[in-house]
């Protein structure tokens, strides 16, 4: 446990980066899942 908290402290600041591109790439699909929520709602309205 102790080698990992010491990588982890070694490596802060590429985790952060993955963390922030993992968030990234949620909201990308968050985004993309709602816009097609839209349009199956528009279509069908009419």
């Amino acid at each position: 446990m102790e080698t990992f908290m010491t990588w982890a402290k070694e490596n802060f600041d590429l985790i952060s980066l993955y963390v922030g591109l993992l968030g990234v790439v949620i909201g990308i699909i968050a985004l993309v899942y709602e816009i097609k929520g839209k349009k199956k709602k528009k279509k069908g309205e009419k």
